[in-house]
């Protein structure tokens, strides 16, 4: 087998490994029987409509608007954490980053577990619920979006400031109308790996949740316990399907791609 041939081989083994299970789970969405049988036996949509009732659209609109303020508020705290990092020596810095992005070196199990216990020694355990799992989630979020936007911030040439300064712009005119748009593309991109992070997590989610106020993954992983029925397999596919075409559409309109895979050519 030449070497190319064997490259394709491993890619193809690749894609197999990775799509197989998600691939599997929407075909067992779609039994006929109330087991998790694959092939599928008969074919019905009784589970996707099960799936759509309040009992897990309720968690899914609670994990997407919790994804979409965990995203709005770390990207918020990202910018200015960025730009001090990036751009400026002061004596604290790497305190500062070893704070900003130490969540990414702490499992969130951890962080989920020390969160817990703060809010209970403050004494603010009436907000455990909604308000703690934001504040989890901005927590182990900020890190993605702060990294992000410092990677855009490095590859932005200086002497477009030095340009800007040059013709009579002040420091907030130039981040404004420079800066800003020539990393925005960052920006969005941190915004949308802390949405993905956060649509996603389940390890710290697990320990700051209360009855009527938890994520998607914390109801699938309680669901779990009585086994794995075509219904969290159709969730399951919702839950996967929903971050994908937010991606999809960021990525259309802002221009996602080139940020991530390089600058390309487009029709």
């Amino acid at each position: 087998m030449s070497p190319w041939g064997a490259l394709r081989a491993v890619a193809i083994f690749v894609y197999v490994f990775m799509l197989g299970p998600i691939l599997i789970t929407a075909a067992v969405s779609f039994n006929a029987s109330n087991r998790s049988q694959f092939p599928p036996r008969g074919f019905s949509l009784q589970w996707w409509q099960r799936a759509f009732s309040a009992e897990w659209v309720d968690p899914l609109l609670f994990s997407f608007k919790l994804g979409c303020l965990a995203a709005l508020f770390s990207t918020l705290l990202a910018l200015p954490l960025a730009f001090a990092l990036t751009r400026y020596q002061f004596r604290g810095r790497a305190a500062i980053a070893a704070l900003t992005l130490g969540p990414l070196m702490l499992p969130a199990l951890v962080t989920g577990v020390g969160l817990l216990q703060l809010f209970q020694y403050a004494g603010l355990r009436d907000y455990i619920g909604f308000t703690a799992l934001l504040v989890g989630h901005v927590v182990i979020c900020l890190p993605f979006a702060v990294r992000t936007i410092a990677i855009s911030l490095h590859t932005l040439p200086p002497n477009v400031e030095l340009a800007a300064a040059s013709l009579g712009a002040s420091r907030v005119r130039t981040l404004w109308h420079v800066v800003l748009p020539l990393v925005k593309t960052g920006i969005v991109a941190g915004a949308v790996f802390a949405f993905v992070h956060s649509f996603t997590d389940v390890n710290l989610s697990l320990f700051l949740v209360r009855p009527g106020e938890q994520p998607i993954t914390v109801k699938i992983l309680g669901f779990l316990e009585y086994g794995f029925a075509p219904t969290l397999a159709a969730v399951s596919v919702i839950t996967l399907l929903l971050p994908l075409i937010l991606v999809a559409i960021v990525e259309r309109v802002s221009g996602l791609g080139d940020f991530i895979y390089g600058s390309r050519e487009r029709v």
